[in-house]
């Protein structure tokens, strides 16, 4: 397994980067810790730092062999048994948005699988994989009807731009019924979803890639590049127009949150591009 490049950046310097790579001789992975609204009492970090760094430090002990589930109850354990040693266990059974979680993309070199939960992505064989949830579909669009309803009211696109409030205070209105379906209902309602959270057990949900007995070139990224391509150069740039172009996000791609002018970008991103 040979690393060919990598970026891991966070969308401000002023923040704390959510998305983590995990690289050694036996697994490649990007992580991607969730954001939150609602921060665990005591901690000074966000939940999805917390997530991240969680699931950076199991994978440093995983046996090169692991298999999928293995390897995603070792994850999800990490997390679970962080609660307990912090006596938060009970407290973030009973709210979902407490939880620090996160969502992976990995690669296992023994096994030549990839193994890809929630919205990380990849690319093999010139296929792209991810998952993508219909809840966050749901309010990407609520966030366009929003924007477009703004627009008709008189406001500008600049306006919007410079005050991110005036919509996602809205939107938040909204998100709050998100995290009643973590972990809950997977694959038996239409808004159910998964995440590495302490809590996780929906094994079927895991995407698995067979990468078969050939040499070839893999990508592992997170959903901060909206349009991956092979080639980190090329993934940029392709970043970069649709900041330009579109930054709120909610024409040519749509995202719960637009560009704010201070950031490089509108979410933290990780890539990774691999020969296996």
């Amino acid at each position: 397994m040979k690393i060919i490049e990598q970026l891991c950046m966070g969308k401000s310097p002023d923040l704390e980067n959510e998305d983590g790579l995990f690289i050694n001789e036996h697994f490649a992975a990007v992580i991607d810790g969730c954001s939150s609204r609602k921060p665990l009492s005591g901690q000074t970090r966000t939940n999805g730092v917390i997530a991240k760094n969680l699931l950076l430090a199991c994978l440093k002990n995983l046996a090169p062999h692991a298999s999928k589930d293995e390897t995603f109850h070792a994850l999800n354990d990490s997390i679970r048994r962080w609660y307990g040693t912090r006596d938060l266990l009970e407290a973030a059974e009973e709210d979902a948005e407490l939880r620090p979680g996160a969502y992976i993309a990995m690669l296992n070199n023994a096994r030549r699988e990839i193994w890809i939960l929630g919205d990380c992505q990849a690319l093999a064989d010139g296929v792209h994989y991810t998952e993508t949830k219909a809840i966050d579909t749901l309010m990407e669009l609520n966030r366009t009807m929003l924007i477009e309803e703004a627009l008709i009211q008189g406001f500008s696109r600049e306006h919007l731009l410079r005050h991110p409030e005036l919509i996602q205070n809205r939107l938040s209105e909204f998100m709050t019924h998100q995290a009643s379906f973590q972990n809950r209902m997977v694959g038996t309602s239409t808004f159910g979803y998964p995440t590495l959270d302490g809590f996780f057990d929906h094994y079927e949900s895991i995407i698995v890639v067979q990468l078969g007995s050939e040499s070839k070139e893999v990508v592992l990224a997170s959903d901060g590049y909206p349009f991956l391509r092979p080639t980190l150069e090329e993934s940029e740039m392709k970043l970069k127009q649709l900041l330009r172009k579109d930054p709120l996000l909610y024409t040519e791609y749509r995202a719960t949150k637009g560009l704010n002018p201070a950031y490089n970008s509108f979410d933290d991103r990780s890539y990774l591009r691999i020969r296996i």
